[in-house]
């Protein structure tokens, strides 16, 4: 398994909301499908973008890769340092089956709890059905929305 951080320095991100269809990936290193294991995907009512809850289940994201100046950038525009958001350190699989590690940006316990934010928001990952508006994203990876 490749640790984030590849040889050309480029480091793995994975987006599976807003990172998608605002188009962080596009002009980025090595974007490709993959699948993130034992997440949840939820996108609550009155919300303009979906969270992640660890679960039993799985959802294709969109890897890629990017420059730790990048990573930086991604940190500030998910308020890492506001305590929105936290950046971890998961394993993905890629359609070929290769595991490589990648980070993912999850919602903070503070905020999960004081927005009564919760997997029963959403047991049908509705997101889906909104990245089909976005017919790019479609064509060139349509695993996003199986």
């Amino acid at each position: 398994m490749h640790s984030g951080h590849k040889i050309n320095g480029l480091i793995s991100v994975v987006g599976y909301g807003t990172f998608i269809t605002r188009g962080y990936w596009k002009n980025k290193h090595d974007v490709e499908p993959c699948l993130v294991h034992n997440y949840s995907r939820v996108f609550p009512p009155n919300y303009w973008f979906p969270v992640i809850f660890p679960s039993n289940e799985s959802f294709w994201a969109l890897k890629f890769d990017v420059t730790q100046e990048d990573l930086n950038q991604l940190d500030d525009d998910e308020g890492v340092d506001l305590g929105l958001f936290e950046r971890i350190q998961i394993t993905v699989e890629l359609k070929t089956r290769e595991k490589i590690a990648a980070f993912l940006y999850i919602l903070t316990e503070k905020l999960i709890n004081s927005q009564k934010l919760s997997l029963e928001l959403d047991m049908n990952d509705r997101w889906k059905e909104h990245l089909k508006k976005f017919q790019e994203i479609v064509q060139l990876f349509p695993e996003l929305i199986l």
